[in-house]
């Protein structure tokens, strides 16, 4: 009779203790409910509800490989039950077995049909193996069996942002946030839809409000650094990726992220250290890897960048994000054949926008059987200096040529290439799936057989080239609209007329790190037997002013051009120009497109060349491709050359 009580009562105890561990675990303390389920293992180490439990609470804990073997030990005991294997599906999506996780997640299916967890799972690893439209349809059955589900409305909103989709995402994402306030996968997913479609208020209202509710997630700290233009970052910003970093230190995610946001902020040591400590924590990161190359790349460590980006093309042959990092360094050490091969990775990017019905790809001069396409990429200072190749090689071509620019290129590039069709970009408006190109129209128009991106005709015209191109300028500007720039110059008195432009209008903190300040430049507004124009586009009053009161220097500011939208009359005045000094910016290379001289306050685009702009030989960088950008210096060097070009020395 003792015995039997003994029993019972331990059998009470231990019923006690499994009550409360699931208690514990329903409220959100794993660690406690976890040490209790240890405890029962040691009395009952079969059985197959403590042992789902457990293991579903170490994946929890966040070691889903040590979680595994106790699901798995729990079907063998109750092979037919259908939430053990769908919690397995679980662990081993985490572990990115894929086609481990869709058996798990089919049987759950098949054995609880009425549950509708097992087909939002299914559709998630459709999502992970890169097929969200699949993902979408195995959805479209949950989302029927259970309309209301927060889950269901979660899994649509990121399959649509896997599609390209984050438009469409938005009303999914925000009906999940209605029926589940508060929790943080949803924020997160809203957070980088709207971060997407620049709607950056949007993005960090629910970030916000979840870390209200769960300051500990650290997930949420990295998104919320995100969520902000980089045009308007702050010293604040940055901390909400150092904050992520406080709270899981191990943790090699938050790390990178952090080094992300140093590097977008034009924090490069900081980068470099965040990226280092990433490799620490995980040292087959590829990203980390990508990520301390750019670093040490920036701090002109390129020796040790060049043998991070090789690594990781070991470990993944042919990444294009790798293989241009990779040419930007082979251009500065010199490697011109390498670097222009490597450069046509770029094509590949996943930046770029989708273009669809081109003809295929021109090999050069004398394989053309058929009308060329010269197709835009990148902006418009990159469209202008990369078409300086085709100005050389046009009389090669056998077959007529079709250019494609910027709309407000149009005119401009069709007076330098009488003999070629010049369009605009073939841009076919977003409907929420993002922009993109089709040339199928174009393709009809003209027959075209061939199509070139304007960023490989320094590949096509010279593959082992870096020494500047023989033609000062290219670009033919209206005669009228000079001669007009050059009656308003002689009306502003005697003396050289010198364009400036100091700054980039798309002004980030990164961006800063390679322009020199107002102060910076003053030796060069200090130059003598110079009247100066400012060729800035927006409202410059303030900086105006700071430089006359510094300086003495007043800047003039050429009446009715709109520098942003008016570039065909831009580039007419700046013909008429005796001298240019300029920002790396599209208008440094328009000045040097209509063989204005040019002084050019960074190393040449693209590193290519020393002493003189491989594109434009009337250019002239003051730094070489080796040498780290010092705003003080850049002035001081400008200023010199300022005096040289003005008195004669080296003038059209």
């Amino acid at each position: 009779m003792a015995g039997q009580l003994f029993t019972i009562g331990f059998k009470a105890s231990l019923t006690k203790l499994f009550n409360q561990a699931v208690q514990l675990h329903v409220s959100g303390n794993v660690c406690a409910a976890t040490q209790a389920y240890e405890r029962i293992l040691t009395v009952l180490p079969t059985d197959a509800q403590v042992l789902d439990l457990y293991g579903t609470a170490l994946y929890q804990l966040g070691s889903a490989a040590a979680g595994r073997p106790y699901l798995v030990a729990s079907l063998r005991q109750r092979p037919l039950h259908g939430p053990v294997w769908n919690h397995l599906g679980v662990i081993d999506r985490a572990l990115r077995d894929d086609n481990a996780a869709d058996i798990s997640f089919r049987r759950s299916a098949l054995l609880d049909p009425g549950k509708v967890e097992p087909l939002v799972n299914l559709a998630a690893t459709a999502g992970d193996r890169g097929d969200p439209e699949s993902g979408l349809l195995l959805n479209r059955r949950s989302r029927m069996a259970s309309p209301e589900s927060s889950d269901v409305a979660l899994r649509q909103g990121v399959l649509l942002c896997q599609a390209h989709r984050p438009q469409d995402a938005i009303p999914f994402l925000l009906a999940a946030w209605r029926r589940d306030p508060g929790n943080g996968e949803v924020a997160l997913n809203l957070a980088r839809a709207n971060t997407e479609l620049g709607h950056l208020s949007a993005a960090r209202r629910p970030v916000m409000a979840v870390i209200a509710l769960a300051p500990g997630t650290h997930e949420l700290y990295g998104s919320l650094a995100t969520t902000h233009d980089p045009r308007l970052s702050t010293d604040r910003d940055i901390l909400w990726a150092k904050a992520a970093t406080v709270l899981r230190p191990l943790d090699a995610g938050s790390w990178l992220n952090l080094c992300a946001e140093c590097y977008r902020d034009g924090r490069i040591d900081k980068a470099y250290r965040s990226a280092r400590r990433t490799l620490t924590l995980d040292p087959a990161s590829d990203m980390g890897m990508r990520n301390l190359s750019a670093a040490a790349l920036n701090r002109f460590e390129l020796a040790p960048a060049r043998a991070l980006v090789q690594r990781v093309l070991i470990l993944r042959p042919g990444d294009a994000d790798a293989e241009c990092v990779l040419s930007d360094i082979e251009l500065r050490i010199g490697d011109a054949r390498k670097a222009w091969a490597l450069h046509e990775a770029r094509i590949h990017r996943e930046v770029h926008r989708p273009r669809l019905n081109l003809p295929p790809p021109w090999q050069g001069p004398g394989t053309e059987t058929g009308p060329v396409l010269v197709a835009t990429e990148q902006g418009v200072g990159d469209e202008i200096t990369f078409l300086s190749c085709l100005a050389e090689i046009c009389d090669c071509i056998t077959r007529p040529v079709v250019i494609e620019v910027d709309e407000r290129l149009v005119h401009l590039v069709g007076r330098s290439f009488p003999k070629a069709a010049v369009v605009p970009r073939q841009l076919v408006p977003g409907d929420g799936r993002g922009q993109y190109l089709d040339y199928r129209a174009l393709t009809e128009r003209y027959g075209l057989r061939h199509h070139v991106l304007s960023g490989s005709l320094p590949y096509i015209l010279n593959r082992d080239r870096d020494r500047p191109l023989e033609r000062r300028g290219y670009l033919q500007t209206d005669p009228q609209r000079m001669a007009h720039w050059r009656g308003w110059l002689s009306g502003l008195g005697e003396g050289a007329k010198v364009g400036v432009v100091w700054r980039t209008v798309q002004w980030t903190r990164l961006r800063a790190r390679f322009h020199c300040t107002i102060e910076e430049l003053f030796p060069v507004f200090s130059t003598p037997g110079c009247i100066f124009v400012s060729l800035m586009a927006g409202d410059t009053e303030q900086e105006r002013a700071r430089i006359k009161a510094e300086s003495g220097a007043e800047l003039q500011v050429p009446p009715g051009l709109d520098i942003w939208d008016g570039l065909d009359d831009l580039c007419a005045l700046m013909q008429a120009l005796d001298v240019v000094v300029a920002a790396r910016t599209a208008n440094c290379a328009f000045a040097g497109a209509v063989g204005t001289p040019t002084i050019r306050l960074a190393q040449g685009f693209m590193h290519v060349s020393n002493g003189r702009e491989f594109f434009f030989p009337n250019v002239y960088p003051v730094f070489d491709r080796h040498e780290a950008f010092d705003g003080t210096e850049a002035g001081r060097r400008a200023a010199a050359m300022l005096a040289r070009l003005i008195s004669g020395a080296d003038r059209r």
